[in-house]
């Protein structure tokens, strides 16, 4: 079982989590991949313009990203993960 939007400190009292909770459920049990996979995207793009430093990412980063070619479709989904810790 998921684990409950809560756990991650999202608030129903929000009306997009709230939202977010009615159509896929509380552990988003009902999402689809294709539709995690994009949000993850689109949430991670987002995040990025808004965060506040001032500093590019660093060489290591870039160097990461220009060799995503190297994993799988699941092994990109275990890093997602893992980054997400």
């Amino acid at each position: 079982m998921s684990k409950p939007l809560g756990y991650f400190n999202l608030s129903h009292e929000n009306e997009l989590v709230k939202d977010i909770a009615e159509t896929w459920g509380d552990g988003l049990e009902q999402l689809s991949e294709l539709d995690a996979v994009w949000l993850m995207a689109r949430i991670a793009h987002a995040a990025f313009m808004e965060e506040p430093s001032d500093e590019p990412q660093s060489d290591e980063a870039e160097e990461v990203f220009n060799r995503l070619h190297e994993l799988s479709y699941h092994e990109k989904l275990n890093l997602l993960q893992a980054l997400a810790q």
